[in-house]
């Protein structure tokens, strides 16, 4: 049997599974509709856990985060800080490509500028039809991965069923004075039903962004917490999607959707690398296991759902009741949280319990302490 496999975004995560596949004897087609891979939304702080677990570029680092402080509306402050990084701020741009060229040198074989416009089965084979440079193009492989970014119109296309709601992300990166460490708002004004950011890179360079609700616009960009402290504008300011959760279904016969594509986001910051390689090496698991069986049928595939959701179900459903809740706060009960949340009795057990990239144990406490009953309603 033919070992032919066609990945559909050239993403960390698509470009991960790519590598992965080829090392092991496939022969991997990876599509992307870009020209040049490489995110420029995302605020880039990714966990020290994910370079632990997976082989990640170390060249893309740009600076090492030993603490982050989260500002209420009025200004209270919680800092949590560790003697060794908690996560690293990467180049973005670098990191995705040094991932793609590690898949090319493994023999993986990338087509970018490649619009997919429909997905398949034919002939017992999955067949994937892509649009380059105004030519239609049709390729055949035994599975085929989705691990774009947010896509409900390709999910739709294929029959999957869409994503629980999307948020918006916006960033643009300024050279800003005294921004030593991640700084993290809060409040109705700066970033309705989500946060804002200040990420420093280095040179003195900061990427300044926000998630709202959809159709959501907040002040943050114009906050005395920027203007104050910004030297230049190095623009410019770009938006992006992002799914709130995975959607319900994430395979059907011949076919697996990993990754942001899937909705396999961090709940509470939208952050998609490092679940998003965890999805994929449950992927990457079913994938042998179905060519192992000469089988890829829905029952078979359904593997993979299983998998993942062992691993990081729990903690999407409770990082999501945390973050609807906190969404839906006034100003006034976030500045009252923080004072809470502050308090001397409270705080060691709060910082004990923080992990960058598992927030269900913080969930959990707030749980035991009356804070979040077991309905996400704040007290």
């Amino acid at each position: 049997m033919k070992r032919d496999v066609i990945i559909v975004g050239a993403g960390p995560v698509g470009s991960y599974l790519s590598r992965s596949l080829a090392d092991k004897g496939y022969r991997v087609l990876l599509l992307d509709r870009k020209v040049e891979t490489g995110r420029h939304i995302c605020a880039g702080v990714i966990g020290v856990e994910a370079f632990r677990r997976f082989t990640l570029p170390q060249e893309s680092v740009l600076h090492h985060v030993r603490s982050v402080t989260l500002f209420s509306p009025s200004g209270k402050r919680l800092k949590h800080s560790t003697v060794n990084p908690l996560a690293y701020v990467v180049d973005r741009m670098a990191f995705d490509r040094a991932i793609l060229e590690w898949a090319l040198e493994a023999g993986v074989e990338f087509r970018n500028f490649c619009q997919v416009t429909g997905v398949q089965r034919v002939a017992g084979e999955m067949e994937v039809a892509c649009l380059r440079s105004g030519k239609l193009f049709q390729s055949r492989a035994s599975m085929v991965i989705f691990a774009t970014g947010y896509s409900p119109n390709l999910l739709f296309s294929i029959g999957l069923p869409g994503y629980p709601g999307a948020v918006a992300g916006i960033q643009t990166v300024n050279v800003m004075r005294n921004v030593e460490d991640v700084e993290v708002y809060l409040g109705n004004r700066v970033a309705p039903k989500g946060f804002a950011w200040l990420v420093p890179m280095d040179g003195g360079e900061v990427r300044v962004g926000m998630v709202v609700g959809r159709g959501e616009s907040g002040d943050f960009f114009s906050s005395s917490s920027v203007l104050s402290r910004a030297v230049e504008s190095l623009g410019p300011v770009r938006s992006t999607l992002i799914p709130k959760g995975p959607i319900p279904k994430t395979y059907q016969a011949g076919l697996l959707v990993v990754g942001e594509a899937a909705g396999q986001v961090k709940a509470t910051t939208y952050g998609g690398v490092y679940y998003g390689l965890i999805c994929a090496e449950h992927a990457l698991s079913t994938i042998e296991e179905a060519f192992g069986r000469g089988n890829f049928g829905e029952e078979m595939l359904s593997r993979y759902q299983e998998r993942w959701r062992s691993e990081l179900g729990e903690e999407l459903e409770l990082g999501s009741r945390l973050r609807e809740r906190v969404a839906g706060m006034g100003d006034d009960e976030l500045d009252s949280l923080f004072e809470l949340l502050g308090s001397d009795g409270l705080m060691p057990r709060l910082k004990a319990a923080v992990k960058f990239d598992w927030h269900g144990d913080i969930v959990r406490l707030f749980i035991r302490r009356g804070l979040i009953r077991g309905d996400a309603t704040v007290v």
